[in-house]
């Protein structure tokens, strides 16, 4: 009977210690990635997906964030201890003789805005005055154009910037 007591006491201990906030319920405002489409640069206002792209960080460690085939949006992270991005945009087009890989490189400036959620969820951040600055190719960027819709990244729900190609 004391066994029995004991455990009842022992798990009712346990459970009184978590609280709501040990969990971040999902749905929680979280660091929201940066959502970009991408358009052709005759008619912007239509899709034009990008056969086959990948998307890797241009810096001395590059990393590889994203790799799609026939893709027309895609959302990569931006970086929460710095005011810049930089990203590799390569395109990689097949043809019956050839492999032809085209990389334009871009990097993004913002001002960053820290929050606190709560003790689960720990913080988020909100990027604002975003810009994105093309590094110029001459005739060989395969991204012609990059607009600007929403200067503010702090959800996922629509893009916020279009590549025009």
């Amino acid at each position: 009977m004391i066994k029995k007591i004991f455990l009842f006491a022992l798990i009712v201990f346990a459970f009184k210690g978590c609280t709501k906030d040990d969990i971040c319920p999902e749905g929680t405002a979280t660091t929201a990635k940066l959502v970009i489409t991408f358009n052709d640069i005759a008619n912007p206002v239509n899709e034009k997906k990008v056969n086959v792209l990948s998307v890797k960080t241009d810096y001395e460690d590059s990393v590889e964030v994203i790799s799609l085939t026939e893709t027309g949006e895609i959302a990569i992270p931006l970086s929460t201890t710095s005011d810049t991005t930089k990203y590799q945009f390569i395109k990689t087009t097949y043809t019956s003789t050839d492999t032809i890989t085209n990389t334009d490189r871009v990097m993004f400036v913002y001002q960053r805005r820290i929050g606190y959620v709560n003790r689960a969820c720990g913080f988020n951040t909100e990027y604002f005055n975003l810009e994105p600055v093309l590094e110029p190719e001459g005739n060989d960027n395969w991204i012609q154009e990059i607009i600007v819709k929403r200067d503010t990244v702090n959800d996922e729900n629509s893009a916020h910037i279009t590549m025009l190609h």
